[in-house]
């Protein structure tokens, strides 16, 4: 007999076979169909027996909260997730139960894939009251879920077997942003080095900036990182746009004052980028363009401006910007940005470090933000996140590459608070949420407090992992900006274990449930809690500890 030939006829054998499998496992039937979703009863005896069972065959739990179910349909299989489960006792000697069921997608076998299965989202043909549901196989799962090429990379295990990997789509991950959310100790920080790590084993020319506020990550890229804080972070005071001028040097107080400081600072900072303009026409420069200018010819300016008032009570705002300027460029804590070995136009060394271009086995910048002064973490969170943004848009060519900023702590830089003093930072977050995608800039919100971050900016993430959220006001603001419905798995939010995720939107291919991957132990970032019952029982090696502890904190001028 022909090989093709043989090979159809076991693949129509096993097709009938399959079949007769299918009805033996018959868990229940439709009863009720909607276009959000659909109801069956079933049998409890059943979906326990079946819960029951432990080989690498068995079902996927039918009768948990969140697992995959399937319903024949003329093309192929409708998968369904189980929402809820409410108990019905009938007349009869069998005790029954209705669930209501999520659409998750369709499926078509194709045995001559390596998946066996093509899965698609959404729903092709919907179920008739009447029709059967089946649990799903480990074969079906890893058809949904277990993608593994140069696209993907594998962050964790589906749930509730954590048997089959979870795939992530990289391109339809960063193409439309995600958003990595999850209450204090629920492996956040693990789940974020994770997620980076598997992205830079796949792809070891990426581009990754991390803004680190609390210096978790620089061990866990410590092989693959290069590692900015104060003593190496250079950026000058001239990258700043006025915007971040105006917080920098007069702040956020209002007095009758402010609008004419404004005013002045405008004048005497256009007229500073100009005066030291080498090669540019001056009629292209604004007060915005990054062209370095020397604080001297600040002071100098303001001085011969003050010289050309006749009214005493006008000098205020000149003095006060002097003022400024003097106390920023006396105090060490800002000597990466008012060194007087800044004012050289090194723009494109720093852009190049930053960015990694090359990537010399780096692909990833941590920026440790701990030691920057509270008063211009605002502004220096701004200026990275803005020349992140500006320089993706100006970069032509077949070596321009795509950008990933990951933002820790978001809800401090993209807050709700209209009035808060980050207007500048949230301004450039959001314009790369909003427009990043058209120019290569991808961005990643990681934050404890999902509420309090702007819900423009985390509404443009295609893809959320959601970690257990304990608040009720962060459970109801994460299903607002969830990118698609998911009803039935949001529920389980508050239940959800340390390390399992809700990943829904674009960057899988259903709304799955999983474990996430343990981290190497010298890959985890510093985030881990102190151990009270040990710490609390030893006695000081160090006699000095305190001494030493003050010395630092003096070095610093925190």
């Amino acid at each position: 007999m022909d090989k093709q030939v043989l090979k159809n006829h076991e693949n129509d054998m096993s097709t009938i076979e399959l079949r007769e499998i299918e009805r033996s496992r018959e868990i229940g039937k439709i009863i009720e169909v909607s276009g959000n979703g659909a109801k069956a009863i079933c049998n409890l005896a059943v979906l326990r027996e079946m819960s029951n069972m432990d080989s690498e065959d068995a079902e996927f739990s039918p009768g948990q909260i969140g697992t995959i179910l399937k319903i024949k349909v003329s093309k192929g299989y409708l998968f369904v997730t189980v929402r809820d489960i409410i108990t019905q006792n009938s007349d009869t000697r069998f005790e029954q139960a209705i669930m209501t069921l999520d659409y998750l997608g369709h499926g078509i076998r194709a045995p001559y894939t390596e998946s066996g299965m093509i899965f698609d989202r959404g729903v092709t043909d919907f179920p008739l009251p009447g029709q059967p549901i089946y649990p799903v196989s480990l074969r079906d799962i890893e058809g949904i879920f277990g993608d593994n090429d140069n696209n993907h990379f594998h962050l964790g295990h589906v749930y509730p077997q954590h048997l089959t990997p979870a795939s992530i789509n990289i391109d339809a991950l960063l193409g439309k942003h995600f958003a990595i959310l999850g209450s204090t100790g629920t492996g956040k920080s693990c789940t974020v080095a994770l997620l980076i790590r598997r992205m830079v084993e796949r792809l070891p020319h990426a581009h990754i900036i991390m803004l680190d506020p609390h210096n978790e990550y620089v061990s866990a890229f410590s092989d693959c990182a290069q590692h900015f804080d104060i003593n190496n972070l250079r950026l000058p005071y001239w990258m700043m746009n006025f915007e971040e001028h105006v917080e920098m040097f007069i702040g956020a107080y209002h007095s009758n004052d402010r609008m004419i400081e404004i005013d002045v600072l405008r004048r005497c900072i256009y007229e500073a980028r100009v005066n030291n303009n080498e090669g540019y026409p001056a009629e292209r420069i604004t007060v915005d363009t990054p062209i370095p200018y020397k604080l001297s010819f600040v002071m100098r300016y303001l001085d011969e401006e003050m010289g050309k008032l006749d009214n005493p009570e006008t000098l205020t705002p000149y003095l006060r910007l002097k003022n400024k300027v003097e106390e920023l460029r006396r105090d060490t804590r800002f000597s990466f940005m008012f060194s007087g070995m800044l004012v050289n136009d090194t723009l494109n060394s720093i852009i190049g470090n930053l960015l990694r271009f090359p990537v010399n086995n780096k692909p990833v910048s941590t920026i440790d933000l701990s030691g920057v002064p509270s008063e211009i973490v605002n502004v220096v969170v701004s200026i990275i996140s803005r020349a992140v943004f500006d320089f993706a848009v100006w970069s032509r060519g077949n070596d321009a590459r795509p950008i990933l900023l990951v933002c820790e702590e978001a809800h401090r830089y993209v807050p709700t608070d209209n009035s808060t003093i980050f207007n500048s930072t949230r301004k450039a977050i959001e314009r790369i949420a909003k427009e990043g995608r058209k120019y290569g800039v991808s961005l990643g919100l990681v934050s404890q407090r999902p509420a309090d971050v702007s819900e423009s900016a985390l509404s443009q993430c295609g893809t959320i992992f959601a970690m257990r959220l304990n608040n009720e006001r962060d459970q109801k603001f994460v299903s607002h900006v969830m990118p698609e419905g998911a009803e039935g798995s949001l529920n389980s939010l508050s239940s959800l274990q340390n390390r399992e995720v809700l990943a829904v939107g674009e960057g899988v291919e259903a709304p799955v449930r999983l474990l996430v991957d343990k981290l190497d132990e010298e890959h985890l970032p510093s985030s881990g809690s102190p151990s009270y019952s040990v710490d609390w029982q030893l006695g000081l090696e160090d006699p000095n500890f305190v001494k030493a502890t003050i010395e630092r904190w003096r070095r610093t001028g925190q």
